[in-house]
């Protein structure tokens, strides 16, 4: 089940340095939201270069019609969302805060962070809660 979907610009890379030699932290506006994203990358396996775009969706499972993942991959499924996109990660809401009627929402993919930024109405929905499975998958 897809929960967010949009296509983002790469406005900033490595703000504050690299810290690590295959990773690096992106910072993108969104083109139809206007949402802010600051995620971390393995750039060595999917490399993503200042004012490039990229389509950015945010699904509870890889089965679109499917209940939320139980986080294992399932081998033998015939196809998955996970076919129409490049770059794939499975992670956890460790955060959401609520500020002036925008929302921020964190989540952890095996230690490569996100954050997206945008307003109430479009986060604030089930699925992005605190403690949710998440899975992110980016296409260019």
């Amino acid at each position: 089940m897809r929960l967010f979907e949009d296509v983002f610009t790469v406005k900033a890379k490595d703000p504050k340095g690299r810290k690590f030699e295959r990773v690096s932290r992106i910072v993108c506006e969104a083109f139809m939201t206007g949402f802010e994203l600051i995620l971390d990358l393995n750039t060595q396996l999917y490399p993503m270069e200042l004012d490039e775009q990229f389509s950015l969706c945010l699904a509870r499972s890889l089965d679109d019609e499917a209940a939320p993942s139980s986080g294992t991959y399932v081998q033998n499924r015939e196809s998955s969302l996970a076919d129409s996109f490049d770059y794939v990660m499975h992670g956890t809401i460790y955060r959401v805060e609520e500020k002036e009627g925008q929302v921020a929402v964190y989540a952890s993919y095996g230690g490569m962070l996100m954050r997206l930024k945008g307003n109430r109405s479009a986060l604030m929905k089930p699925g992005l809660e605190l403690d949710s499975s998440l899975y992110l998958l980016i296409r260019k």
